[in-house]
């Protein structure tokens, strides 16, 4: 009898002492990770700052000097033309894969390559996003630099042997390092790097996306120091006739990020029907950018300096709501017309300005509400959140982000209250939309898997045929000729060996049982994990195995690959249970053996 499912040692998925010993080499690689992450985030920025500088004002200077504030030339609108026009060489010629925004390039790569970047992806993205936004592309550095600090962790992953899920949890390391390191947000980059990227949350991907994220931050703290990037002074206190409006701010939110994917999703289908060559489509893209912040500049480049304005200082309605709705416009056009970078600054920026113009149709109502840039703080978390799907990690970014930790209240409320009309409004994200279109499936949700949590004994079938040993062929042929495998015992019921249909169908009438039973079969525990019998039946190729007790070796049942595949009956009944109802449910009524 074969020990079907003990633990081999060249098997490096088993074993906590070795899970623990990758965790730790991981967590090491992790800092390495952390710190090139941070690096090129400090590196992409003052790429970003030079040539905007350079463009704008006409200085050699890393230095953020913001681009609405500079003096207006003629020639200014054409700038984000100029940027389209190069990025979309880059594209068209060097790289495909910088097109767009960096998140969805991302996910892709964990779901279908394996979690393997392309080594040009870490100097061409980052380039292109710096074209792009330092000539006026209405982007953030962020969703680059996630998709960059991504390759960087893919590219170090190959430098040791490591399996795909490692590869992708230090891809995730370097899209968490990448994203700490502009916003100087560690829990942030976790969540999001987890919601994203790993689609799980686990310890052996968790510790190193954490260890990666904190150095990624103190990267950036060294360089920037520790003040948050959109300081918010508020002193929030709690008034329950704001309630409401926060319930109708989280529905709007969701309403702003429905808006916001089906304005770049029109975008999209608008300039895909453009049969010229391609750079030129970025470059008008650009040219209606140019064109908008002819009337307001604020739209140009990453616009952090007008996000900490807005959420900073008092603004009437009129602009407030004219900064968000031209920094969509621009938004959408661009992004939409294939240049490079980042959703999270637009998002930011159009929560923030409409977020706060509906604060000030509250104060209204309420002259004693709390102040406009918490609404705008607010909305900003909302529309984050709803517009990702992402609502934990747009919370944690929203209080890091402004270090307005006293408004946690606020914010979380309305950010749920987005989530949940999210749903009803979008059915994916702004980043699966697009990644739906090709035809690809997106985990919507860190699920448990049923097969980790069941036992073979839940999903087994116990009333199996058996043969008596010293049983002739032409005896029991007719009663077990469609069984692939049938048990072999004697007359006490012990297990003795297994025969085959293979060999049956060959064998002459008189043979007896024992005589053709194998020996050397594949055995499974009643405590068995599930999950860890489908690998084996995928390791070994094998659609079947008799159930034996673990300490007495009697005959328990037979477990075959459908068997296995009863473990999902658990997730259905979790959903099918009615409220108000507690039945006495066994895991076991789908064939198998319950223990009550």
């Amino acid at each position: 009898m074969m020990n079907f499912f003990r633990k081999s040692p060249k098997d490096p998925h088993l074993g906590s002492h070795h899970m623990a010993s990758r965790m730790l080499v991981l967590s090491l690689v992790a800092v390495l990770v952390g710190i090139s992450g941070g690096l090129v985030s400090e590196g992409l920025l003052r790429a970003i700052n030079f040539i905007s500088n350079l463009c704008f004002y006409g200085k050699a200077s890393g230095e953020y000097l913001p681009p609405n504030l500079a003096p207006h030339h003629a020639w200014m609108p054409l700038l984000p033309a100029l940027g389209g026009l190069l990025v979309g060489i880059l594209v068209h010629y060097f790289a495909p894969e910088i097109k767009g925004d960096g998140i969805p390039a991302a996910m892709s790569v964990v779901l279908n390559n394996r979690s393997i970047v392309k080594p040009r992806v870490s100097f061409f993205k980052p380039l292109s996003a710096a074209l792009t936004v330092g000539s006026g592309g209405p982007f953030g550095a962020e969703g680059p630099i996630i998709q960059t600090g991504a390759a960087l962790g893919s590219l170090i992953s190959r430098l040791i042997p490591s399996s795909p899920a490692e590869r992708r949890t230090l891809l995730a390391c370097g899209a968490a390092a990448g994203l700490a390191g502009v916003f100087k947000t560690p829990f942030a980059g976790v969540m999001l790097a987890v919601e994203l990227l790993v689609f799980e949350f686990r310890a052996r991907s968790f510790v190193p996306i954490a260890i990666a994220s904190a150095t990624g931050t103190l990267v950036a703290m060294a360089f920037r120091g520790a003040d948050p990037v959109f300081p918010v002074n508020t002193a929030y206190h709690f008034h329950a006739p704001e309630l409401p409006f926060f319930v109708v701010l989280g529905v709007f939110c969701a309403g702003l990020a429905w808006l916001m994917t089906r304005t770049l999703h029109f975008a999209e289908q608008s300039f895909e029907r453009l049969k010229i060559w391609f750079p030129l489509v970025p470059a008008l893209g650009g040219l209606i950018v140019g064109g908008i912040a002819i009337f307001r500049p604020e739209v140009l480049g990453t616009g952090y300096s007008v996000i900490a304005d807005l959420l900073a200082q008092p603004h009437s309605l009129r602009e407030l709501t004219s900064i968000g709705l031209a920094k969509l416009v621009a938004f959408g056009a661009a992004l939409g017309s294939g240049a490079s970078g980042g959703t999270f600054a637009p998002a930011l920026m159009i929560g923030g300005s409409l977020g706060a113009a509906f604060g000030s149709v509250v104060h209204l109502f309420l002259p004693h509400a709390s102040t406009i840039g918490l609404y705008g703080m607010v909305a900003t978390a909302a529309l984050f959140g709803s517009l990702y799907r992402a609502t934990p990690s747009a919370i944690l970014f929203m209080l890091e982000v402004t270090g307005a930790y006293n408004a946690i209240l606020p914010v979380f409320l309305v950010a749920v209250v987005a989530d949940l009309a999210g749903h009803f409004f979008m059915r994916h994200t702004i980043n699966t939309e697009r990644l739906a279109r090709h035809g690809m499936l997106v985990p919507d949700a860190l699920e448990i898997d049923p097969m980790k949590i069941l036992r073979v004994q839940d999903i087994m079938n116990p009333e199996i045929d058996t043969v008596l040993d010293k049983s002739l062929v032409k005896d029991f042929l007719p009663n077990v000729a469609g069984h692939e495998v049938v048990p072999v015992v004697d007359e006490k019921e012990r297990l003795l060996g297994v025969l085959y249909r293979r060999d049956l169908l060959k064998a002459p009438p008189d043979a007896e049982a024992q005589a053709l039973a194998q020996k050397d079969f594949p055995v499974a525990y009643p405590d068995d994990i599930v999950h860890d019998v489908a690998r084996r039946f995928l390791d070994g190729k094998f659609e079947r195995c008799v159930v034996v007790d673990r300490a007495s070796g009697e005959l328990e049942g037979m477990l075959t690959a459908f068997d296995v595949l009863k473990a999902k009956n658990w997730e259905l009944m979790q959903e099918a249970a009615e409220p108000g109802s507690f039945p006495r449910i066994s895991l076991l009524r789908f064939g198998s053996r319950a223990k009550e």
